[in-house]
């Protein structure tokens, strides 16, 4: 249903298969996620039925405010939802954080009318391809890594959102459609079970169906470290209930090749909410709630989400 369009070289493509993250025994590697929510080109594209365009001084705000908060993350790894495409990506890693060691990015093009597509970047470098949704045309990204010669893979997604109906099944079958690329599509492509970490915007919380499918088909979420009043990555204000509803859509979940394997074990995940994000002048019932800056009219925010972010211990076979 979608292309990857990988912006490797060839040497890096080969580097990919055998390259050894170089890292001595039980050092710490990061992997983290964000909605950068609408990161989109001055451009009409007119193959995208709902396609937006902004000023390119608005595009170059954008593109400073996303490295901002990208380079407070300080990932190794991160994937990233709601980029329009390979060229902007490109602009991001190769000057805004040029300076930073994000040598190895892919996007992952696919058909939502409004051109918000999937992508990585990372210090590492890997091999990609996409994981086919049913009824959803925002492919699975999947990056696989080596340590040694040994694999590991994350797996980014971007799963329906709630607007226009609040789409459970459609949801439902994302998650169906990522433990099958966990348990099934990567074992199957490597002969056995190798680490796993599956990233992303679920539009679910941890108490939905769809994420507690996850965790019956073995899938650790470690979101649920975090306590309940502290794990919400995005607020919502419900105009029925006039309240802010405040959300854990932003997870990483992890198998137990990732959770104490052989290669990567997971130490802990954590919201990333540094203060230059933080809007302090909303209330709501008169209390203020650290909502991130988003877009707002002509205002250029930072994004509606708040990153993720795991750590793992790294270990040389």
């Amino acid at each position: 249903m979608s292309r990857l369009l990988l912006l490797l070289s060839c040497l890096i493509a080969l580097l990919a298969l055998t390259a050894c993250l170089q890292q001595s025994p039980a050092q710490e590697i990061t992997i983290g996620f964000w909605n950068v929510q609408n990161l989109l080109d001055e451009f009409d594209d007119p193959l995208l039925p709902y396609d937006e365009k902004f000023s390119p001084s608005s595009v170059q705000e954008r593109l400073g405010k996303d490295a901002e908060v990208i380079r407070s993350l300080n990932a190794d790894i991160i994937g990233l939802a709601e980029v329009e495409n390979a060229s902007i990506l490109k602009r991001l890693v190769s000057g805004y954080l040029s300076k930073n060691g994000y040598d190895y990015y892919a996007l992952l093009e696919g058909d939502d009318p409004r051109g918000i597509d999937c992508a990585i970047i990372s210090r590492f470098p890997f091999l990609a391809r996409s994981v086919d949704i049913p009824d959803l045309p925002r492919d699975l990204l999947v990056a696989r890594f080596a340590s040694n010669g040994t694999p590991f893979y994350v797996v980014v997604c971007h799963w329906k959102s709630r607007r226009d109906g609040n789409n459970e099944d459609v949801r439902f079958s994302c998650a169906k459609a990522s433990a099958t690329c966990v348990k099934e599509i990567i074992t199957s492509y490597e002969g056995r079970t190798v680490p796993v970490v599956l990233v992303g915007d679920f539009n679910d919380t941890p108490q939905n169906q769809s994420l507690k499918y996850l965790e019956q088909q073995g899938l650790t979420n470690t979101m649920l470290s975090i306590p309940e009043d502290a794990r919400w990555t995005i607020g919502y204000f419900n105009r029925d209930e006039n309240n802010m509803d405040l959300d854990c859509f932003d997870q990483i979940l992890i198998n137990a090749s990732a959770r104490q394997g052989d290669i990567l074990r997971w130490k802990s995940t954590k919201v990333h909410r540094p203060n230059f994000m933080i809007n302090d002048r909303r209330a709501f019932n008169g209390v203020k709630i650290p909502l991130p800056i988003d877009d707002y009219n002509e205002r250029i925010g930072y994004s509606d989400h708040f990153p993720v972010v795991a750590t793992f211990e790294l270990v040389q076979p």
